[in-house]
């Protein structure tokens, strides 16, 4: 029901891909569930609620955020349970939105079982409907549309592979289209109703093109050789499950009714991919090469000078000229025991102060699956934990028997098991009469908070090949990612022989860019007393009797050639990490070790944490998997020919 004022479709400026994904769900209801992603004030709600105004005539439904399962799906009718004595259903809000438009705003926020049901209903048709003993199944048909601001919480690979559409916000750049906007805002809210006006002859044009497409769409037909570059496309971008492919097909065939066509072309492909795959890439499996071959056009005798110069840098390796300007490290040569590898006091290079690499964005590293996630090629998926409260506080999200909180009575599910029951009750004038095993107590929710401490090797290991660069622009782009999730950060190096606390656990990150960009790196490596110091910081004080999560993040290449206790760095190590490992504390080791062969210690340090193990390079997510229209244009060729 539109009663509020609703801005105009054709007025919003930009955001052509959202347009012709709100054009198709509309078009062809064969399409199930369109998810419009963005940024705050990125129009992306205003995008979803103008879509009833294009429509045949369809209304729009607005889920509110704190809505209940009950008034989302149904109930039991409590005044005819009291009166009447029998049980029966009130309608919930998605069965009074039959052949309507369902918007739901923030989507990511609500319980993963109300976002399934709600996908469940709009993809079948049928809402099974099962309370207290009693069960309907209730048809009801609806078109969904929902938006998320990823910055507040990202959806599993599960739920976005329900959506057939997926579509991001642009960031608006021309300024004269922002202006556009500017005044356009302005002139809507002086005066909605005059604005919406001077858009009625687009809006009528709209709906007339959508009313022939709709009756064109059941002669569109795709060519033998298109299929099988939506079959290609799909695998080359490892998009488990079919969902994909028929989503692709059908966004297709849709496009192709919007232009007037009754054939499928190579552009419909394109544009269809942009919108149904996007959500779905994946990276590749475990085992897939990581790394560009080597060009062979490239001169041999260059490649392989390339390969000496490397060498020359790998500590252990080369020419002793290069010794002064390295940490003298431990002999690698034995990787399974590194513990018995002799070990010789020396002295350390000359400090280097490097630059911050370029910030990313960073995949979802605290999820406690994010390894095998990111295996599976999902790295953006997942959002902060949420945990049942186990007092009153936190958000209401269902009930059950009355156990723990006896004073948090969750007055509606009482309500509801005591009515069925009242014409046997003497309710001695009462309205109702609820007796003790009709009492139920409120289930709550409420996020759990974090405490981030990253832990930065800035010992002269990591001046090789200048990998402090990039281990800053990581550490910058972890910091402004925990940022934003409101977690409580802190910055913690280990240099020389001991480790230095930069910035104590704060809410604020102000002074994060400044201390980055002055970390010295040189000097030898006390990895255990790092982890240590770490360890202590979070297990003492006030933090120790926090109930926010606690997470120690660090970044090294698991080198150690420093010992406090004159014992070997890395037996010292192995005995510093079995200790922490028994703390109520997580750990995620990111190994910041590059050329080949690798001597991989980060991982024995993770194994013996306990931690999730990434690569540096496997926290952006930017490099996990090629664009889209690359891919779509790499494959156009070969299919065309046929």
């Amino acid at each position: 029901m539109n009663e509020y004022p609703v801005f105009p479709f054709p007025a919003i400026v930009g955001n052509d891909s959202a347009k012709k994904a709100i054009l198709c769900i509309l078009l062809n209801e064969d399409l199930k569930g369109l998810l419009i992603t963005g940024g705050c004030g990125s129009a992306k709600t205003t995008l979803a609620r103008s879509a009833g105004k294009i429509s045949d005539g369809k209304s729009t439904t607005i889920i509110p955020q704190n809505t209940t399962g009950e008034r989302l799906f149904g109930s039991i009718d409590i005044e005819n349970a009291i009166t009447e004595g029998k049980i029966s259903i009130t309608k919930g809000i998605l069965v009074e939105s039959d052949r309507r438009i369902v918007v739901v705003d923030d989507i990511n926020l609500f319980d993963e079982k109300i976002i399934h049901t709600i996908l469940d209903t709009a993809g079948s048709g049928n809402l099974l409907l099962e309370r207290d003993g009693f069960s309907e199944n209730i048809r009801t048909r609806y078109i969904l549309v929902a938006t998320m601001d990823p910055e507040e919480g990202r959806l599993s690979s599960r739920i976005l592979d329900r959506f057939d559409l997926c579509v991001e916000t642009e960031r608006i750049e021309d300024e004269s289209a922002r202006l556009k906007i500017i005044k356009s805002c302005m002139a809507f809210e002086k005066d909605p109703v005059s604005f919406s006006k001077e858009y009625s002859p687009e809006i009528e044009e709209l709906r007339e093109n959508i009313r022939k497409a709709k009756e064109r769409l059941p002669f569109v037909t795709i060519p033998g050789s298109l299929i099988e570059l939506i079959s290609e496309l799909c695998i080359e971008l490892n998009v488990s499950g079919q969902r994909g492919d028929i989503a692709l097909a059908k966004t297709a065939k849709t496009l192709a009714a919007i232009d007037g066509r009754d054939n499928v072309v190579f552009e419909d492909i394109r544009q269809a991919a942009l919108l149904a795959l996007e959500h779905r890439r994946r990276s590749p499996p475990p085992g897939s090469p990581q790394r560009n071959p080597p060009d062979e056009s490239e001169p041999e005798d260059r490649r392989e000078n390339e390969n000496n110069r490397d060498d020359e840098e790998r500590p252990g390796k080369g020419n002793d000229k290069n010794a002064e300007n390295r940490e003298d490290l431990p002999d690698h040569g034995n990787r399974e025991s590194p513990e018995n590898t002799p070990w010789e006091p020396g002295e350390a290079p000359p400090e280097q102060v490097f630059e911050i690499g370029s910030a990313f964005n960073i995949i979802e590293f605290l999820d406690e699956h994010s390894l095998s996630r990111l295996r599976s090629g999902n790295p953006g998926s997942g959002r902060r934990r949420r945990s049942t409260s186990s007092d009153s506080s936190g958000r209401y999200v269902s009930y059950r028997h009355r156990d723990r909180n006896k004073n948090d009575i969750a007055i509606d599910a009482t309500l509801r098991a005591a009515a069925p029951f009242q014409t046997a009750r003497d309710r001695n004038g009462l309205a109702i009469k609820v007796d003790r095993e009709d009492l139920r107590e409120k289930v709550r929710e409420k996020r759990t908070g974090d405490i981030i401490l990253f832990l930065v090797d800035a010992s002269g290991s990591m001046g090789v090949k200048k990998r402090m660069v990039a281990v800053k622009g990581a550490v910058l782009s972890l910091l402004n990612d925990a940022y934003q999730k409101r977690d409580t950060v802190g910055l913690m190096i280990f240099r020389r022989k001991e480790a230095t606390l930069l910035l104590p656990p704060t809410r604020s990150t102000d002074l994060a860019h400044k201390l980055l960009k002055e970390i010295p790196t040189g000097g030898r490596t006390p990895l255990s007393e790092g982890v240590a110091s770490a360890v202590r910081l979070l297990s003492q004080g006030r933090y120790s009797k926090s109930t926010d999560s606690k997470t120690i993040v660090i970044l090294t290449d698991g080198r150690a050639n420093y010992s406090g206790s004159g014992r070997n760095p890395y037996e010292e190590m192995r005995m510093t990490a079995l200790a922490a490992s028994e703390k109520k504390i997580r750990f995620v080791v990111v190994d910041t070790e590059e050329g080949f062969p690798r001597l991989d210690f980060a991982i024995a340090l993770a194994s013996e944490l306990g931690a999730t193990y990434l690569r540096l390079d496997e926290l952006d997510s930017r490099k996990l998997a090629q664009s889209i229209e690359t891919i779509v244009k790499k494959g156009a060729q070969p299919c065309l020919k046929n």
